[in-house]
């Protein structure tokens, strides 16, 4: 029990008086002793004190306030006893709460000696930073409740606070609480507030979505579409696809149909989530997650996990987003993390969560984007970073593998794993650098730009070398570039990063060291025997075809069957057939096919 110090209790006697300076003087503790204060309540004139001495004196005295003074050296032994604030007991929620079209009722035990006189409940809608303040009643000596519409409770579900203040003017604030609302039939829709698909999902298009709550029928055996629709799970550790069989808390599913309207998922039962954070463990590799409440979150997460990427994200069309800081209901996910790790969704935090974002001094991120017509993707990031390595690391991310052919972009990490990651993050080692880039199943005309995700090094500058069309770009940063229909469904492009010098320096070596043109050499030596080389040249990243004929115009053999970066190339023939036979002397031919162009080039075995 508590009691505050204040107003002066006026001493009837002088004996008194006497016993009290007495004990000051020879240094007495004192104590104070109280009766007949109900918990919760302040004192009354039927209250009482006692003040005590270490040899057991006693004096006693009616009151008719709730504070008193006895003394300097009394007030600096017991102030901190005396000033507590009130103390908040047996505030949560009983179980789920369930729309119904009543009322909730909140409750709780607010107690202080020295009385309560003013009790509020603060509550915030989940997506809102702001709080709606209801005042608490009374219902016997230190119980308070409180009355929450049934406005006010739905999908995005709400957590609440109490505020209590004594009559001495001492406060007390609670932790916030939340529970689940069990929703009435088919409030949670595509069509809520907030939703990445308000319109549904349309016929024979794939979609990465999820559900905003937890559903009481999770297994997908029961959903209402029988046929001509499927849900596919990505499967991190396995990393396959397999079709899903039930719905989890955080995770995403590519979804597809075939029906003549568009598909708007609707839920009969269904609880929105308590307001807490919410933790989603990520495999190593590729994972495909969600937003489990039903309004906007950002989040944080572990070192080596990358920002998540978007498929169609809010109208985009057809492929793939640039790294999201918030993620939206009803939408899936994709991210990367180079080890086991955790990502953890904060419903009420205002913060900049960027997985994208500077950590150290130094760090450096550049988001490359390429849209065409009808495709797009902006899910490539290149830079460097404190403690990230030349090569494949933990901050570096693979092409993740979708469900669906479309426009990709690729790095080939420095040159040392072929073009199969969308994300190079190198040391800050070095300050000049050139990342490689592959853009490939380009169907119309295209524009890539790029645009810097936080603060560049002072000096840096960006350019962009088009191998394709030689073309060089010195100043990328924040600029875009029409790049034109061609045959070719490849593209090379060149990233340099440095200061001036560099950039410029390397964007003409790398443009000089370009074939201006298809072209078979002739082979060397010749005539030859066993063995003869002949040098070719791409001007651009092609399919080539190299093959030996014979003067009848028959096959001999393929030397070469595959694509090729674009520059110059050397092969030869060592005189055999397909079989690995020698053939016999006389005259034979090279031809080279790639991209529409054809050449060939006479040569003379001997033996």
């Amino acid at each position: 029990m508590i009691f505050a110090i204040g107003k002066e209790i006026k001493l009837e006697n002088k004996m008194f008086y006497m016993f009290f300076i007495l004990n000051i003087l020879f240094s007495q503790e004192y104590k104070i002793q109280f009766s007949h204060i109900p918990i919760g309540q302040g004192t009354t004139t039927k209250d009482s004190i006692k003040i005590v001495n270490s040899i057991g004196g006693v004096v006693s005295k009616d009151i008719s306030s709730d504070s008193f003074a006895v003394g300097s050296g009394f007030f600096n032994a017991t102030q901190s006893l005396l000033a507590e604030p009130p103390v908040i007991s047996d505030f949560d929620f009983q179980g789920i709460i369930e729309k119904n079209g009543e009322p909730a009722v909140l409750s709780a035990s607010i107690y202080d000696l020295n009385g309560i006189s003013e009790a509020h409940l603060y509550l915030q809608i989940g997506g809102s930073s702001e709080e709606i303040i209801f005042p608490m009643s009374r219902v016997s000596s230190s119980n308070y409740e409180v009355l929450i519409p049934d406005s006010l409770i739905g999908p995005n579900n709400f957590r609440a606070r109490i505020v209590g203040v004594d009559n001495m003017s001492y406060s007390t604030t609670s932790e916030y609480v939340s529970t689940q609302i069990q929703l009435s039939n088919s409030e949670l829709t595509m069509t809520n507030k907030y939703s990445a698909y308000p319109d549904g999902i349309e016929k024979e298009q794939w979609k990465l979505m999820s559900w905003p709550s937890q559903l009481e029928n999770t297994t997908l055996a029961f959903s209402e579409l029988d046929d001509g629709h499927v849900f596919y799970v990505w499967e991190p550790v396995k990393e396959s696809y397999t079709i899903a069989n039930q719905i989890k808390k955080g995770h995403a599913y590519w979804f597809r149909h075939s029906y003549k309207e568009a598909v708007l998922f609707q839920e009969d039962t269904s609880f929105a989530l308590p307001l807490d954070e919410f933790i989603i463990d990520l495999e190593e590799g590729w994972n495909l997650v969600s937003n489990p409440f039903s309004f906007p979150v950002t989040f944080i997460a572990d070192t080596s996990v990358s920002s998540p990427i978007a498929y169609g994200l809010l109208g985009i069309g057809k492929g793939w987003s640039s790294p999201q800081n918030v993620l939206f209901p009803w939408n899936g996910y994709a991210v990367y993390t180079g080890e086991r790790a955790t990502m953890t969704l904060l419903p009420f935090e205002e913060q900049d969560t960027s997985l994208a974002r500077v950590v150290s001094a130094g760090d450096w991120y550049l988001n490359i984007k390429i849209e065409s017509k009808n495709q797009i993707n902006h899910s490539a990031v290149l830079g460097r970073r404190k403690h990230a390595s030349n090569g494949a690391g933990i901050f570096d991310a693979p092409i993740f593998p979708g469900i669906e052919k479309n426009i990709s972009i690729a790095m080939d990490l420095d040159g040392s794993t072929g073009f199969k990651y969308i994300r190079d993050i190198r040391s800050l080692d070095d300050f000049n650098g050139i990342w490689n880039l592959r853009l490939n199943d380009l169907e119309d005309e295209f524009m890539i730009s790029s645009n810097q995700m936080g603060p560049l090094p002072k000096g840096l500058q960006v350019g962009l070398v088009n191998i394709n069309e030689r073309k060089v770009l010195l100043n990328f940063l924040d600029h875009e570039q029409v790049i034109p229909n061609n045959k070719n469904n490849v593209y090379d492009l060149k990233v340099i990063a440095g200061d001036q010098e560099y950039v410029e320096s390397m964007s003409q070596e790398i443009l000089s060291s370009i074939p201006e043109e298809f072209s078979l050499g002739q082979n060397y030596p010749n005539p030859f025997n066993p063995i003869t080389q002949m040098e070719y040249s791409l001007p651009q990243s092609s399919k080539v075809v190299i093959s030996i004929y014979n003067v009848l115009g028959q096959e001999i053999k393929t030397l070469v069957n595959k694509e090729q970066d674009y520059g110059y190339h050397y092969v030869s023939w060592d005189g055999t057939d397909r079989l690995g036979k020698s053939v016999a002397s006389g005259v034979y031919f090279t031809q080279m096919r790639s991209d529409g162009f054809s050449q060939s080039k006479k040569m003379l075995l001997l033996k």
